[in-house]
């Protein structure tokens, strides 16, 4: 396969861990983190871009999974909390089991033929989102 662009991904996943502490500090508002100070505007510019970045490369690379950035850092938040740098580790092991249990599920529901892993998460991932929308009734209406 042509996985080249993996050698760009990694490093940059890895600066994205060297400052995942930023990250959680900007998440919290522009007041908050120039108080703490940060330059706001820099630290937002290099994580857009190094999500920018990986995102284009493991998209080239995988192709398009519905749901998937979407449903796990959720999950993953929902019960560990908002701090990026304790999160990143169990949200890239937590999403890359979810993807391999739905290929599972994609190669064994109708077998001896498959479906896409992108059907299957797309309709798990959907009944997951909607989940994450109505669970709680006041956030709903």
């Amino acid at each position: 396969g042509n996985y080249e662009l993996l050698y760009l991904s990694i490093p940059l996943m890895g600066i994205a861990f060297l400052y995942a502490h930023k990250f959680t500090v900007v998440g919290m508002g522009e007041d908050f983190a120039t108080n703490l100070g940060l330059d706001y505007k820099k630290i937002v510019n290099l994580g857009l871009i190094i999500v920018s970045i990986v995102t284009v490369c493991v998209v080239i690379i995988a192709g398009e999974i519905p749901y998937i950035g979407l449903i796990v850092p959720n999950l993953v938040s929902l019960y560990k909390g908002d701090n990026v740098h304790e999160n990143i580790l169990d949200t890239a092991l937590f999403g890359a089991i979810f993807v391999l249990l739905c290929d599972i599920l994609a190669r064994v529901f109708v077998y001896p033929y498959e479906l896409s892993v992108g059907l299957t998460v797309g309709v798990i991932g959907s009944g997951m989102f909607l989940y994450l929308v109505l669970r709680r009734k006041s956030y709903a209406s």
